[in-house]
């Protein structure tokens, strides 16, 4: 299902990254990614088929599109691999070559240049590899990885399809052309399988990537592990006829038959002759000279092999009927084990043609020998240059080491500083603390004992009213509730704050029916007011409640009121204001008002420090810039200022 999937997105997602100017036509631009879809799809299954539509879709970019540089790209890339499976190589080389001008063009509108230009790399690689110019094979191949394309992680189905064809080139390198002989094959083979899961793009790469990672682990040894990747390959066929392409199942079909080749016993030497047969009539549909040769080759060595003589005959007759007279097609390596198989076969009508096949086969060698003494001139330079990076390399990382060494321990001497300067800070601030503890022991038994002793006084009057004595314990019993709120406010999460939207006037009508004018001639007026409060109702209600209490009491003629705006000072805030005409305050009282390690001077108690206590829970927690500041002439009376987070009604 998840095949499936990827073929349905793959029209759309191909040419991710493809985002053009918006100049370019979306609708113009996804019948171009659609023709290189199917272009692509038919690329191992009907090459020629690759070629017309790739065709059309340069035709109708010259016509329509001539903006859309990277739908050329993808045309012309499709095309050069369509080629490649025909063995074309003059037509392959000619759109590899337009590629290559293109990208080193830069145009702006260019988005997929740098993988296009590693795709072309990679399959003219291939090509210079059935030439056996290992050599400058293997250059391009260097310089795809120094480029670093491929590491750009880009998660596309191009993207994939380029790390994926860069694995293939590789194995088949290492193992088809330079016969394994890399100190480092198994770690090759163990990325790719680990880098497998990831590289998702379609059926047919599936079956190419399993058939060259086959290919590697055969010509390491481990057949096992090869028959494993041929049995994924006829799972895919099994379970996707759709994805049923005559070269990748010849490929598959021979790779199974070299595997159980060299399992002695696992099957019959006719089975596995005639899977090495069944591939190279497939190979002979497909109609790749390349591969027709190699599955002739394969079959009629086998063939001598378990000594069926007339097969391989039969087998190179076919061949030679269809080739005509020998000339070479830049296959050197498959071309010298034709000659191979002819010379051992002894099929040579007369001694002057067995010495023709055999010449040829001796200019191959050379040919071929001299292009691995290349490639091996090009392994020591690169293995030189390699050694000196690393001697560098390795140079700058002592020195790096030796600083890094002497960076540390300057670094662990000004930690070491630093902490004994933090100690040394935390040691005054303990000390500091451990003064306040006492001051505000001090200050709470100060304060208590001036808040109660009044109330103690006239409950010990035995003239004292029942009235006047039930207004003085109400009193003296919300001094008490105010020691308990301001000491459970002052150990760190004593008094959960509960924050909430609620209407101010809920709290003026609450406040209003819970004070006590204690003179006769004062008034208490409180505005109505139409705002809100974030923040938490209890406290703001003890907050207003002690700050009215405490200007009625200070209060003997005039008025007290309580007022609301909303602020002038940048935020979403309200002020309430208590202004009462009471005595005033003088400066020095004003500074101290609501410090609890200070000591109490006058008559303001616990009320006042609870109420700074509250407002530094709002601020604290509502994180909005709460506070609470005094305005106060003596002999003309106060205000309390009040500033809570406002929630403006809808």
């Amino acid at each position: 299902m998840k095949k499936i999937g990827l073929y349905l997105v793959l029209a759309a997602t191909f040419l991710t990254g493809c985002h053009e100017g918006r100049s370019i036509d979306p609708l113009k631009r996804s019948r171009v990614d659609g023709m290189n879809k199917e272009a692509f799809v038919n690329r191992y299954r009907d090459p020629d088929s690759c070629i017309a539509l790739s065709q059309r879709v340069l035709q109708y970019i010259g016509d329509s599109l001539p903006e859309y540089v990277d739908g050329s790209l993808r045309a012309r890339n499709n095309m050069a691999f369509a080629y490649y499976q025909k063995s074309d190589r003059q037509n392959a080389n000619l759109m590899l070559d337009i590629v290559d001008k293109t990208v080193h063009l830069r145009e702006e509108s260019m988005r997929n240049g740098d993988i296009e230009w590693v795709i072309s790399q990679l399959l003219r690689s291939r090509l210079l590899q059935r030439d056996c110019q290992i050599a400058d094979s293997y250059q391009l191949l260097y310089d795809i990885g120094r480029s670093h394309v491929l590491d750009r992680s880009r998660d596309n189905l191009l993207y994939n399809y380029a790390q994926t064809e860069y694995y293939i080139t590789m194995l088949v390198l290492n193992f088809h052309y330079r016969d394994g002989r890399e100190d480092d094959v198994r770690t090759l083979l163990q990325e790719v399988e680990s880098r497998r899961p990831m590289l998702q793009v379609d059926y047919a790469q599936d079956m190419a990537l399993n058939y060259a990672l086959a290919y590697g682990w055969q010509s390491a040894g481990e057949s096992d592990i090869a028959l494993d990747y041929c049995e994924s390959n006829f799972d895919i066929l099994d379970l996707n006829p759709s994805a049923f392409c005559p070269f990748n199942y010849a490929n598959t079909l021979q790779m199974t038959a070299w595997s159980l080749k060299s399992q002695p016993g696992s099957v019959s030497p006719d089975s596995v002759l005639a899977l090495y047969d069944e591939a190279r009539r497939v190979f002979f549909d497909y109609g790749d000279p390349y591969q027709m040769l190699g599955g002739t080759i394969s079959t009629a060595r086998y063939a001598l092999l378990i000594g069926d003589t007339a097969k391989a005959h039969d087998v190179l007759e076919e061949w030679r009927s269809l080739r005509g007279t020998w000339k070479p097609f830049a296959a050197p390596k498959m071309e010298i084990g034709y000659f191979d198989v002819l010379l051992r076969s002894r099929m040579a009508s007369s001694p002057d043609q067995a010495r023709q096949w055999y010449e040829h086969y001796v200019d191959l060698q050379e040919y071929i020998k001299q292009n691995e003494k290349d490639d091996f001139v090009l392994q020591q330079t690169l293995t030189a240059a390699t050694r000196r990076s690393r001697w560098m390399t390795h140079t700058a990382q002592v020195v790096s080491v030796l600083l890094v060494v002497l960076l540390a321990l300057t670094v662990l001497l000004w930690v070491n500083a630093r902490r004994l300067h933090r100690e040394k800070r935390e040691l005054e601030a303990s000390k500091r603390r451990d003064v306040e503890r006492i001051a505000n022991v001090e200050t709470c038994l100060s304060v208590m004992r001036h808040d109660v002793s009044p109330f103690i006084g006239y409950l010990r009057n035995p003239n004292l009213s029942s009235e006047v004595r039930s207004e003085v314990l109400e009193q003296l019993l919300r001094t008490f509730d105010n020691i308990k709120n301001w000491t459970r406010l002052s150990i760190p999460s004593g008094l959960v704050f509960n924050a909430s939207v609620f209407p101010l006037q809920e709290v003026f009508d609450e406040v209003r029916t819970q004070v006590v004018t204690p003179h006769a001639g004062v008034d208490l007026l409180f505005e109505a007011t139409p705002l809100t409060i974030w923040g938490d109702r209890l406290l703001t209600v003890i907050l207003l409640r002690n700050l009215v209490t405490n200007a009625l009491q200070h209060t003997e003629q005039g008025t007290v009121e309580v007022g609301s705006r909303r602020s002038e000072e940048g935020g979403p805030f309200v002020e309430i204001t208590v202004s009462d005409t009471g005595s005033g305050m003088t400066p020095e009282q004003q500074e101290n008002l609501f410090r609890a390690d200070r000591e109490v001077q006058g008559e303001h108690g616990f009320g006042l420090i609870l109420c700074r206590y509250i407002i530094k829970k709002h601020d604290d927690l509502t994180r909005r810039g709460c506070k609470l500041w005094v305005e106060s002439t003596v002999s003309k009376g106060t205000v309390m200022h009040i500033l809570l987070a406002e929630k403006q009604q809808s």
